[in-house]
């Protein structure tokens, strides 16, 4: 054996002892269990994935089907998130490279009198180098874990945006129809109103009622009137969200919707079964819990800084190359980093270990919220077809009131008050129902969501592509 070879093997036998211990920082996690009871305070029905997948199916409304497609492929929000996806994954690939060597080569030509001798010299010369971080402590492994669980946040974030959309249009669609359906009430009840007044303006022209019942009548035909503009503002608000969410023209999904449709009502219950269930598949919750395996990762990454670090390094440069090469510089070695004293890696530490803490809390309030908002949505739908109902009995005995009202004032038995209060009652009545049939609809549309699993998953969107805008 040489002198020459000694030290080489010395650097290659260093450096197959500290390639051993690589991986021995990478961080143990282990993904959090949600601690929620086992049943929820109010009766839950049970759990179909196959109907909570596609909960908008339930009301049957090829018109609500057609703007949740619409939706899916045009959204600019879910294209946010989409095109988020595409920076998780040049991140994923960047952190990836590090544990890639880094090769570089170069070459450069000169000519010149070096020398102020009066002969022209021609130099050529080219140079190659390479340079690569060995993974002594973990730090690569743990940053490309962090990457990972971040791409697949970004992944979830995209059914998050798709959630949210489709219930945006859902419950935007219910509000188009139910100012349809109150401004048709409204119009007929003017209608009506429009009717007694005739009845009473004959009636006063030829004196067998006094002039107060006329103006009252006059003053209900206003009334019903009145309300008019703001449901009409209230349908147009609606069709312009509707616009909005699906990237559509206004006038163009205006003229669509204003051909009138029933008040959409679901057809089989919400699927949501146990809490466990209902929130285990939520995709803000999946999105929080890799948010915070990312931030452990993090921790890793900060700590093998303290730790050595060992990098192998290589060069060779030939000079004079159409020469044959004359002269050949060359290095190669490992070399190696220890860190004694850091102020900045204390600080890193530091920062990343709150930001872990931070997002284990994270996680721990958006399981609460989500338990929350399941507890409220189930509150207020199970209470929804008592309320509907209650009210349809009210609109039967308004309905029937104002009929006898108007037979006993026709003959003469009662004031004129009375067919008044029955008509005001009678609308009053129907918009109340109207109203709860929308709440039904609203309420299950938020309850679906509320526990509607993530469609797509980790990984399982494989392109990104923004959606074309409108025309």
């Amino acid at each position: 054996m040489t002198k020459t070879s000694t030290p080489l093997l010395r650097a290659a036998f260093l450096g197959t002892a500290m390639v051993l211990l690589a991986g021995c920082g990478v961080m143990d996690y282990t993904a959090p269990t949600a601690d929620v009871s086992r049943e929820f305070s109010a009766p839950a029905p049970a759990r179909d994935a196959a109907r909570g997948m596609q909960w908008w199916a339930a009301f049957n409304d090829r018109q609500l089907n057609a703007l949740i497609q619409a939706g899916l492929a045009r959204n600019l929000n879910v294209a946010q998130a989409i095109e988020a996806v595409n920076e998780a994954r040049a991140n994923a690939r960047l952190v990836g490279a590090n544990d890639l060597p880094d090769v570089a080569v170069g070459a450069a030509a000169t000519r010149g009198d070096t020398e102020g001798a009066g002969r022209v010299v021609d130099t050529t010369s080219a140079n190659a180098s390479v340079s690569w971080m060995i993974d002594l402590f973990g730090r690569n492994q743990n940053a490309r874990a962090a990457a990972g669980a971040q791409l697949d946040s970004a992944y979830l974030s995209i059914d998050v945006a798709r959630l949210t959309m489709m219930s945006a249009i859902a419950q935007a669609y219910i509000d188009v129809r139910y100012f349809q359906e109150t401004i048709a009430l409204t119009r007929q009840s003017i209608s009506s109103r429009r009717e007694s007044l005739g009845l009473t303006e004959t009636k006063v022209e030829y004196g067998s009622a006094p002039r107060l019942e006329l103006v009252q009548a006059q003053q209900l035909v206003a009334q019903a009137e009145a309300q008019l503009p703001a449901l009409e503002v209230g349908f147009d608000q609606a069709v312009n969200r509707l616009a909005t969410l699906t990237n559509q023209r206004t006038a163009t999904l205006k003229a669509q919707l204003q051909r009138g449709a029933p008040q959409p009502r679901p057809r089989y219950a919400a699927s949501v079964g146990v809490p466990a269930e209902a929130i285990r598949n939520r995709p803000d919750v999946m999105a929080a819990e890799r948010d915070y395996a990312a931030s452990v990762f993090n921790v890793g990454v900060a700590r093998a800084a303290f730790y050595p670090s060992l990098s192998l390094t290589g060069n060779i440069q030939p000079i004079n190359i159409s020469g044959g090469g004359n002269l050949k510089v060359w290095s190669f070695g490992p070399q190696l980093n220890l860190p004694i004293f850091n102020a900045a890696n204390n600080a890193n530490l530091s920062v990343a270990e709150s930001r872990a803490v931070q997002a284990r809390l994270g996680w721990q309030s958006t399981v609460l919220g989500a338990v929350e908002e399941v507890e409220n949505a189930l509150a207020a739908y199970n209470r929804d077809g008592r309320n509907i109902a209650a009210q349809q009995r009210l609109v039967s005995a308004a309905q029937e009131t104002v009929n006898l009202s108007r037979t006993s004032f026709d003959i003469g038995d009662t004031e004129f008050f009375t067919v008044l209060d029955a008509e005001r009652t009678l609308l009053d009545a129907r918009n109340s129902l109207s109203q709860a049939v929308r709440q039904q609809a609203q309420n299950y549309v938020t309850l679906s969501v509320a526990t509607a699993g993530s469609g797509l998953g980790p990984r399982a969107v494989q392109t990104a592509a923004v959606p074309a805008a409108a025309n």
